[in-house]
């Protein structure tokens, strides 16, 4: 089974050597990148199924236009990496969902969060 990896980004040196990066190592992955002034960018991105998001923060439609919210609710199974090239760093976002139908669901679920010092 491959993996389908969509790069969102304006069609920039940055996306487009990242894909090419990317490709070197993960042969068994589809790439496509869609480009965030496309009016129908987030109905791609949906009728692809990605299994990974790759966000280009860097550039300012994706920022703008792309929150991880209404991401993560139209695909709750995805995995967003957004890579910011200006701070040289990535985050990985995703997001778990669990049935609640008690406090003491709740309370499950903030217990597994880490601990801090």
């Amino acid at each position: 089974m491959r993996r389908r990896i969509i790069i969102l980004s304006g069609y920039s040196l940055f996306a487009e050597g990242v894909a090419n990066r990317l490709q070197e190592y993960l042969q068994q992955a589809e790439f496509e990148i869609v480009d965030p002034k496309e009016p129908d960018a987030i109905a791609q991105i949906t009728a692809a199924q990605p299994s990974v998001l790759i966000l280009d923060v860097s550039d300012v439609e994706v920022a703008r236009f792309y929150s991880l919210n209404k991401l993560l609710r139209l695909l709750p199974q995805l995995k967003i990496i957004r890579l910011d090239p200006q701070r040289e760093q990535i985050q990985v976002v995703t997001s778990r969902q669990f049935p609640v139908t008690e406090v003491n669901d709740l309370i499950e679920v903030i217990k597994q969060a880490p601990k801090i010092d």
